[in-house]
């Protein structure tokens, strides 16, 4: 347990403050200049922590029978030129697993005037929030010893006393700005285009699916751009740093210009029903086929959620040519239903099933309602257990009308209504 919460806070350090990406590249209104490491601080380690023991908070709760440590830390992006940085912990706390209770704080001893301060672990450091300096009788007494044994004057102590806790100090309005990569990766796959798939480093992809045709002469084509964006202050920007457009075109029998049927961009244009909730988190399409008459088009678009531990999920979408409309039936309410679980419920039952299954659309029936299939999800690694509905494809009709979902035979295969090509389309 004591590495686990350790664990926790060095990740909230290097989660808000290091920079493994953009780090070197990056540049600023105020840096420090190249320091020395082989000169020795004015103030040494050990010194420091002597400082450290006089700290109220420290010798609180040793007064309680706790027992107190700390840890030093180099963080590179905080001004370790100047400054010892220390995170001080309850030892008694962190063995008793009271998590709540183990951070004392944080504390910076400066090297040079044998200062302490107090300081919070946010991006105000970045602008310039100094902390609090710890002022008490007893460190007073110290710090005086301290700064006669080294040698610190009055001007000493004016020139470092002000030095910043953070590397180099970032403009407030300038936390948040970042740059989108230009695209470098193309391809026609439209279902799952990430700036992260096969690279260490977010990039920029371009999908581009091939022209689906209907019978009577209707064509489309999907379009998905996973943009990266690189931070100018990875210290502070919080922001994505990477955002999908999703599209889908459309030109009519006899047309030769393709019109924007759907776009992400759009207030709520990519937005699906997933057990009574709306989702707007779209990243990708993946076209199906056309009906048998050649005036609705099935697809399936694709949602997950960057950064995070949600699940991929393909929920279909019809678009009906002559009436110019889609429908977005909420499948997952029915499935859920067949298959008796509360999985995809924004709030299940605790006592209820939490089996999971993945659907897809596979096409239409020669009817028009559609061939969806149910699969076994991929494992996930992050779950404490897994319980699955389905161990082999199921396959199904579902009725638009009636919401009806009936079990197809094993070996069903959907037909195809339409023809794939390339031409026509612009090069990604």
């Amino acid at each position: 347990m004591g590495r686990l919460a350790r664990f926790l806070i060095l990740v909230s350090w290097s989660q808000l403050l290091t920079n493994p990406t953009f780090g070197a590249e990056l540049a600023a209104p105020y840096v420090f200049p190249p320091f020395d490491e082989n000169l020795s601080p004015t103030i040494t380690i050990s010194e420091a922590e002597d400082l450290i023991n006089l700290l109220p908070a420290t010798k609180e709760l040793r007064a309680e029978g706790m027992d107190v440590k700390w840890d030093v830390q180099a963080v590179p992006t905080m001004n370790n030129r100047d400054y010892y940085f220390f995170w001080i912990y309850n030892a008694t706390a962190q063995k008793e697993r009271d998590i709540g209770s183990i951070s004392v704080g944080n504390y910076a001893v400066n090297k040079h005037t044998a200062d302490v301060r107090r300081w919070q672990v946010s991006h105000d450091v970045s602008f310039r929030d100094g902390g609090v300096l710890v002022n008490t009788n007893a460190l007073e007494r110290l710090q005086g010893e301290l700064r006669k044994n080294h040698g610190v004057t009055t001007t000493t102590i004016q020139e470092y006393r002000s030095a910043h806790l953070a590397k180099r100090i970032i403009p407030r309005e300038q936390a948040q700005s970042a740059a989108p990569l230009p695209v470098t990766r193309r391809s026609n796959e439209t279902a799952e285009v990430s700036c992260w798939g096969g690279s260490d480093h977010p990039i920029s992809r371009l999908g581009r699916s091939p022209i689906i045709s209907s019978s009577t002469g209707y064509r489309a084509y999907a379009e998905v751009e996973a943009t990266a964006f690189k931070p100018k202050y990875q210290e502070t920007y919080t922001g994505s740093l990477c955002e999908n457009r999703v599209r889908l075109f459309l030109a009519k029998a006899g047309g030769s210009s393709f019109q924007i049927l759907l776009d992400s961009n759009s207030p709520k244009g990519d937005c699906v029903t997933i057990e009574g909730a709306e989702s707007c988190e779209v990243k990708g399409i993946q076209l199906v086929d056309w009906s048998t008459d050649g005036t609705f088009l099935l697809a399936d678009l694709v949602l997950w959620v960057y950064e995070s531990d949600a699940l991929l999920m393909h929920v279909p979408i019809i678009y009906n040519v002559p009436n110019d409309k889609f429908m977005r039936p909420d499948v997952y309410h029915f499935f859920d239903e067949f298959y008796k679980t509360d999985f995809f419920k924004e709030k299940p039952d605790p006592a209820g099933s939490r089996c999971e299954f993945e659907l897809r659309a596979e096409g239409f029936a020669p009817d028009g309602n559609l061939i969806l299939s149910a699969s076994r999800p991929p494992d996930d690694p992050t779950a404490d257990e897994q319980v699955f509905c389905v161990e082999k494809k199921q396959t199904f009709q579902f009725e638009l009308g009636t919401n009806k979902t009936i079990r197809l035979p094993v070996d069903y295969k959907p037909q195809r209504y339409s023809t794939w090509n390339s031409e026509g389309v612009p090069k990604p």
